[in-house]
This record gives structure tokens, sequence and C-alpha cells, in this order.
């Protein structure tokens, strides 16, 4: 896909806002199943219904983003009617997640598996794969004050993201998660971040409101496993979070492992997990699979790639 942009920035606490884009020219080369991704921040052209429509006409039957996705700019204050359904059958990012400047409820990325972050989002010198941030009122009043039956002001947000529901989400290969005022966000401490994030004591950063520490929902009790705490992402007993127990790596493996043992890494091509040392033992290729086996690039002049997938010619 061959585009370009031409836009205009600023910067307020560490995030950019991009307030006009011009998008120059737009080719499809992968017709679906592969698509490109943006680099635009919390940046829209053209007004928020046709920002709506150019997200529905990139993601489309996509699975696979090459580069990052960026989901901003879906308020309720400019009366559409949102069917993110479109989003749910994207698999794989390449770069980074960046969710903000939205009120919408849910963002179904149901079948996103990895997000490879081989661009970060960088925020005050903090390298981050996935970033939620400012979800809840996003234009407009960011909140209104309504007094209580007892007589105290209480502020009561009108509109905000409830569930980020990414139940098959495996792994963040590089950079750490970033949650900002995200008030009315729920289902943040019931995900278990340390098995997304591998290798990092501290994956996960919250800033200010950075989700709703008095939700009053719940994961199903389809997602209690014995004695462990829920894991899930939402109220249905479809956003469950199974992951197995994980198995802590010798220091010096470059990435996930299937024992304990310096014998037991993963090899460095793998995704996800393993179950045995080899490029052909991945669960998931980090990125090409070419004939069973996982690799760095698909070979030259022999094959093409389709998504993962290198196909021979």
């Amino acid at each position: 896909m061959m585009w370009g942009l031409a836009l205009c920035c600023v910067s307020v606490l560490g995030l950019t806002y991009v307030h006009s884009v011009e998008i120059v020219d737009v080719v499809d080369d992968f017709a679906k199943t592969e698509c490109q991704g943006t680099h635009v921040g919390f940046g829209f052209s053209g007004g928020h219904e046709f920002h709506y429509e150019a997200l529905k006409r990139r993601y489309k039957d996509c699975t696979y983003v090459e580069g990052n996705l960026e989901i901003t700019n879906l308020v309720n204050s400019a009366n559409i009617t949102y069917d993110l359904s479109f989003l749910s059958q994207i698999e794989v990012v390449t770069g980074y997640v960046l969710i903000g400047l939205l009120d919408v409820e849910n963002i179904p990325l149901t079948s996103l598996k990895l997000i490879r972050a081989d661009n970060t989002y960088n925020i005050m010198g903090e390298e981050y794969g996935l970033v939620l941030a400012l979800t809840a009122e996003a234009e407009g009043k960011e909140f209104q004050k309504e007094n209580t039956t007892d007589g105290v002001e209480t502020e009561i947000y009108r509109h905000g993201l409830v569930e980020l529901q990414l139940p098959s989400l495996k792994e963040i290969s590089k950079g750490k998660v970033l949650f900002y005022k995200n008030p009315m966000l729920c289902f943040v401490n019931t995900v278990n971040w340390h098995v997304i994030v591998p290798g990092r004591e501290d994956p996960v950063n919250y800033g200010d409101d950075a989700y709703r520490f008095d939700c009053p929902l719940e994961c199903d009790p389809a997602c209690q496993v014995g004695d462990e705490f829920a894991h899930c992402w939402g109220r249905n007993p479809l956003m469950c979070q199974r992951h197995e127990a994980p198995v802590w790596c010798h220091p010096d493996c470059p990435g996930r492992c299937y024992d304990g043992y310096i014998l037991g890494c993963c090899h460095p091509e793998c995704a996800i997990g393993c179950y045995g040392p080899r490029d052909t033992d991945c669960v998931l290729c980090k990125y090409f699979k070419h004939e069973g086996r996982c690799i760095s690039s698909c070979p030259a002049g022999i094959s093409y790639r389709k998504g993962q997938e290198c196909i021979r010619l």
C-alpha cells in the first residue's frame, strides 16, 4: 500500500496530537489479509464520520497489520453509530497499538494474538507497545458534575471505554503497556500482564486515572480456574484470559521457553511460546513462516509474502 501524509502536530503531556492530516494517496496492494497501518498518533482527517469510514476501509477483512494500529477519535458527540466489528479479524500487528481520544464502550480486537512492536510509541523516554489514553468524553467536556442526594458534588463520566476486549492476546514483544486517563475502563487488574509482556518485572505503567478502581463489573465465573484469581478482559465468558502457567525462563533465553533450564529456550524466531527448541516448534512465528519453519524474511526470488506466510512462486 502506497500512501503519503502531510500533518501538523503539537505535544501535550508527552502525547502527540496531530490536528490536521492530509491523506495524499492510498493504493491497496494486498487486497485484504494484509493491510498497512498508520503513524499519525491521535490525528485524523476530514471530520469524524470520514475518519470512521476510513478506518473501516483500511481494516475490514484485515488479519495482518504491517505497521501501527491506531484507533482514535471515535466519539459519541459526533452522533455516529459505531460498529467496530471490522477490527475483530486482526491477528498480528507489527508496530504498536494506540487506542485513545475516544469514548466508545469497547474495542473488539478479539482475534489479536501478537503485538510485535517493531515500532514502539515513545512517551517521555519510555517505549510502549500498547497505549490506552484519554478514553472518556474525548471531545467537549471531559465530565459533568451532578449533585447526589446527600448534596455532595460528584464527577460523572457520560461515555467511555469500559472493556478492552483482547482475549486472544498472548504477547507484546517489545515495550511496555501504558494506561492514562481511562476513568471508566474495567478489567485491567484482571489481566495477567506478566505472561503477555515477557522478561519485564514492571510490564505496565499506570498514569493518572489509569482505570476504574471501583469497577462493579466482574469476570464471568467460567474464567475462574481452580483457586486461581479469575483473569478476564470483559464480562462475557468469551473474554476469559486463557494461558498456561508461566514458565520462568533461564536468564540467557532470548525470549520464551518451554522449560526453565538453559536448554529449554525457544528459538529466537518464535513468538508467544514453543513446544521445543527448533524453529519448527513455535506456537506462532514472530516474523514469517516458510515451509513449516519460522524465519526472519521470506527467501528472495523464490517466494512472495502474504501476511506471515511465504508463498512459493
